[in-house]
């Protein structure tokens, strides 16, 4: 019996997108599948199907570096008082009196 066996490209977090920006699965589902592109592409020739697919893929990658960057202060405010004003809203949520008032208003309008 004759099979024929395709390969299976797995990505990875290689780019370091970090939990702030996201986009680190879909940079490695995408680049799996953009790299399975240019081996196709180019057969028998791993390097020339590695730097094309570098090359196609790098400035998406470090787009969303760099907008990691920017919103991980948003996340992890690096100042104590701005951690605590940012967690300041779920605080106030949790208070009984606020958590019923936002019930009724929002929940059973």
């Amino acid at each position: 019996m004759d099979h024929d066996v395709d390969g299976v490209l797995v990505g990875d977090a290689a780019w370091c997108v970090t939990l702030f920006a996201g986009y680190g699965s879909a940079l490695a589902v995408g680049g799996a599948d953009r790299l399975g592109t240019e081996l196709a592409a180019h057969p028998g020739d791993i390097p020339a199907a590695l730097a094309t697919w570098e090359a196609a893929i790098r400035p998406a990658a470090e787009r969303k570096q760099k907008l990691g960057r920017r919103v991980k202060g948003v996340y992890a405010p690096a100042n104590p008082v701005l951690l605590w004003l940012s967690q300041l809203p779920l605080r106030l949520a949790s208070l009984p009196p606020v958590r019923r008032y936002m019930t009724r208003r929002f929940i059973k309008g």
